[in-house]
């Protein structure tokens, strides 16, 4: 494979300094050539599909579309460094082609930092692109960078556009969830199950939803159906146990709390909500060996410093609780004020 990817790129480079622009026969020929290499893509023959746009280059190497190709076909082959120079070079030589810049802005999601991201959707969507993957996709570097409401245009625009679209249905409920209108948030998390029904994450977040409704038994059901989905999928687990807590089914949240915590899936919450529990039940030793070991783990999570206060509280260890609720302010946890008086005492 790589000696074959290695030549398509040697080849491309030589076209591109032996061909100017094309003769209107070329440019015939070109498109034919072109729409054969995108037919063959959409069949899953990458390879065909690269000598097709090899052909075509060779025709007219500043054929934006051709470029714009190739950049998809190493996308789908994970040689994304070339897959960014194709779809550069289709920009080059058309820079209104939205689709080149959306497919850049792809291969940066999730590795980028700067917004760059974000910048080429922008162009995308400028220069025509108005897919609903362009919307979803720019909504997600939105929220990304706390910009909920301009996400929310944009997840609106993507289902305006498809209807279907379960992913948008998705994050415009974690949007409405974060705002506080949880019978919106319920409403989309619906919506994104009723389009796909193996969303296993969409049934975890719609039981969080319905536990803050106080619907626990229905978030129970929720959460027990996204783990008959997905039995990997350990928050599921750590959730449901919480929720069982809230019904006074203390064992079977110990037995989720404790699942979660074998999962593998080093989950900190499932932890500090087993250490919760053990302290309730009047296990203070193992609820403090428990959040000793899982703050070496996290070091900088307030929550199991404010946890952990009130447990040694209990424990009469007063001067240690306050060393944490001081430690779980100075990592955000605003909570840990309303403790801190008693530290004066």
């Amino acid at each position: 494979m790589k000696r074959n990817l290695l030549f398509i790129i040697g080849v491309l480079i030589t076209c591109q300094l032996m061909h100017g622009q094309a003769s209107f026969s070329e440019k015939k020929l070109r498109d034919k050539t072109l729409n054969e290499g995108i037919s063959y893509a959409q069949q899953g023959e990458y390879e065909l599909a690269a000598s097709s746009v090899m052909r075509c280059l060779e025709l007219d190497s500043t054929f934006a579309p051709a470029w714009l190709l190739n950049g998809q076909i190493f996308i789908e082959w994970g040689v994304l460094e070339d897959a960014r120079a194709n779809l550069q070079m289709a920009q080059h030589y058309d820079p209104a082609l939205g689709e080149a810049y959306f497919f850049e802005g792809y291969i940066l999601f999730g590795t980028d930092s700067s917004g760059e991201d974000r910048r080429l959707f922008d162009q995308a969507i400028s220069n025509g692109f108005q897919r609903p993957w362009s919307f979803y996709y720019r909504a997600l570097t939105e929220i990304r960078d706390g910009m909920d409401e301009m996400a929310m245009e944009d997840l609106v625009r993507a289902i305006e556009l498809k209807e279907d679209f379960a992913l948008a249905y998705h994050e415009r409920a974690g949007i409405k969830r974060r705002g506080g209108d949880y019978q919106g948030s319920h409403y989309d998390y619906q919506q994104a199950i009723n389009f796909d029904p193996g969303f296993a994450l969409a049934y975890n977040n719609r039981g969080s939803v319905k536990m803050q409704m106080g619907d626990y038994s229905g978030a129970i059901e929720d959460y027990s159906m996204a783990l008959e989905l997905n039995p990997e999928l350990s928050i599921a687990l750590n959730n449901r146990g919480y929720a069982r807590y809230f019904t006074e089914d203390k064992e079977g949240a110990l037995l989720d709390f404790n699942a979660a915590i074998t999962s593998g899936a080093q989950l900190s919450s499932a932890k500090l909500n087993k250490a919760s529990l053990l302290a309730e039940q009047g296990q203070m030793l193992p609820a403090l060996q428990l959040l000793d070991l899982t703050l070496e783990e996290h070091p900088d999570e307030g929550l199991l410093y404010l946890n952990r206060g009130l447990v040694r509280e209990l424990t009469g260890d007063l001067v240690g609780a306050c060393e944490d609720w001081h430690r779980a302010i100075a990592l955000g946890i605003e909570e840990a004020r309303e403790f801190i008086n008693e530290c004066d005492r």
